[in-house]
């Protein structure tokens, strides 16, 4: 199984497991990158740029962690656009349908810290988990993530 990292996991890494303290959690992270079993789509890379720490350069700098969007990905996130008009709203959630695109082309699990809402929510209020639903995407929380893995630390 295979996963695309949403950008709420690359900041909580720097918010809540700093490297100089937590850095197995991080070394954990690059070995599954090294053996092609996470990634991130360009869209995140974008987000995490913005906010101008040493993140943006280990995640760009990483090999093999950020991964191309494609045509096939593109169509995704014109449907997603077309089917949930009013979800993306400038800059503050702009790579949410690049994760889902990507992750449904790569057959992988999202891994994002957002709650799915509940039913007849307005598309400005949708999250990840939600309009995943809508293309077989399934999403799992970091922790599930860590569990699946086997990783302690």
């Amino acid at each position: 199984m295979t996963f695309t990292l949403d950008s709420n996991i690359l900041i909580n890494l720097v918010r809540l497991y700093p490297r100089d303290i937590f850095g197995s959690v991080w070394d954990s992270i690059e070995m599954t990158v090294a053996s092609g079993d996470v990634c991130i789509c360009e869209a995140v890379l974008r987000e995490v740029h913005r906010g101008g720490d040493e993140l943006y350069n280990w995640a760009k700098d990483l090999p093999g962690f950020m991964c191309a969007v494609s045509d096939r990905e593109l169509l995704t996130v014109s449907e997603i656009a077309t089917e949930h008009p009013d979800w993306v709203r400038g800059q503050l959630n702009e790579a949410d349908p690049f994760v889902i695109a990507h992750a449904k082309a790569e057959r992988s699990v999202v891994v994002t810290e957002e709650n799915r809402k509940g039913p007849n929510t307005e598309d400005r209020n949708q999250k990840i988990p939600n309009i995943a639903d809508d293309h077989g995407v399934g999403c799992i929380k970091f922790f599930d993530f860590v569990r699946g893995q086997g990783w302690q630390f």
